[in-house]
């Protein structure tokens, strides 16, 4: 398993190089609580005591942390120096770095755009404006939101490996379910059996609490986000939807599947239900032969959703893929419509992963089918870092 301070020396490195395309000279993380969500990304921490981390131009970069946490930061070898301070001396140890550095640009984590972006709170901001002084806080900060969007999306290739063995465990767990899924076990059990797989492959659920049933839903009882339920029974001739997310080491992947349960004496699915697997299918690898670097969001969202229409089902009534990574839904650009700011002006950049899932949906009515696989987008298109579904699975007859 790949070191997650691996990780970071990666996330690190990138964060300098972007800190030189911008002209910053300083980017400051300041956070208590843990409230800061790049503490995971760039520093493999998950720190309670307030923390300064200084990211420096020059690569020596610089902690200030409580006691009780100064061993194992020093012992990440990510810092040039990490020095032991409280809430009352932290300010007087930051200014002696501040006052040694020409700092005419100082990165915050401070933005409205997205709360993942968003950790320096009013309270720390205040106590950076009183230690340097308010005036030259107004002239020197700057918001980091464009260098940690990027740092976020754009995996490094220790990612990329996670990521890749997320995916993995992921379809892994879905062929071990299908061996042993049946009629008569409910949407719960189905749940159950995933915790299950995933706790002997020493991971977790990705969405929601670890011990969260993933989305296991039985077609005719409603495709709405909600929870698996005890009560929704496998009947023979039934279709079941799984949307799962796994964690693995500290990365998400996000896969769903669709399947339909054979009656007795019965070969194959019907027609409808097939061709309604199939026409999700189509449109993945429709997404698939145009998805690269360059286009923007909702450029990759017509496709998959025209590919749905010409098939003949309903507008799909969400976005047709998002990016994956620390979380299962990881902001960035959007593979959505017009109308989303995040589709019309995110454009998709090489080594972004991507969740792909145009769907099937239909008010009310049979069949419905989701379909999602990950992709990692490559010099001139992408490459898929899941094994992909390219038929619907057929779950023969069997009792428990």
């Amino acid at each position: 398993m790949i070191n997650r301070n691996e990780v970071a020396r990666e996330k690190l490195d990138q964060a300098v190089k972007l800190m030189a395309e911008n002209g910053v000279d300083m980017w400051v993380v300041y956070s208590r609580r843990k409230q800061d969500p790049s503490l995971e990304l760039l520093f493999n921490a998950g720190l309670q005591n307030e923390v300064l981390f200084v990211i420096a131009k020059d690569g020596q970069h610089v902690a200030l942390a409580d006691e009780s946490d100064v061993a194992a930061l020093k012992d990440s070898g990510l810092y040039a120096r990490v020095t032991a301070v409280t809430a009352d001396t932290i300010m007087g140890e930051f200014k002696k770095i501040y006052d040694a550095a020409d700092v005419k640009k100082l990165a915050l984590n401070m933005t409205a755009e997205d709360d993942r972006c968003d950790g320096l709170s009013k309270g720390l901001y205040s106590k950076l404006c009183g230690c340097i002084g308010k005036e030259t806080m107004e002239r020197v900060q700057t918001s980091s939101f464009d260098m940690l969007e990027y740092l976020r999306a754009v995996k490094t290739p220790s990612e990329v490996e996670i990521m890749q063995e997320c995916s993995r465990i992921t379809t892994d767990i879905y062929d071990e379910v299908f061996s042993k899924i049946h009629v008569g076990m409910s949407e719960a059990d189905v749940g159950q059996l995933m915790l299950d797989e995933l706790a002997k492959r020493g991971c977790v659920n990705g969405i929601g609490e670890p011990d969260e049933y993933p989305m296991v839903l039985l077609v005719r009882c409603g495709m709405s986000h909600r929870k698996s339920s005890p009560k929704n029974v496998i009947k023979p001739g039934d279709m079941l939807v799984i949307d799962f997310s796994c964690r693995y080491n500290g990365y998400t992947s996000d896969i769903a599947r669709t399947m339909y349960f054979l009656k007795p004496g019965e070969e194959h699915a019907p027609a409808d239900v097939k061709h309604c697997v199939d026409s999700a299918i189509k449109a993945v690898g429709e997404v698939l032969k145009v998805i690269k670097p360059g286009m923007k969001g909702y450029e990759v969202d017509a496709v998959g959703r025209q590919s749905i229409l010409d098939s003949g089902y309903p507008n799909i009534p969400h976005s047709v893929g998002h990016q994956v990574g620390l979380e299962c839904h990881d902001g960035g650009t959007v593979l959505g419509p017009h109308k989303s700011k995040k589709a019309m002006c995110g454009v998709l950049r090489k080594n972004e992963i991507y969740a792909l899932e145009p769907t099937v949906l239909q008010d009310g009515g049979l069949p419905c089918a989701i379909v999602e696989d990950n992709v990692i987008l490559t010099d001139d298109g992408c490459r898929l870092i899941s094994k992909r579904q390219t038929q619907i699975v057929e779950i023969p007859y069997r009792e428990g």
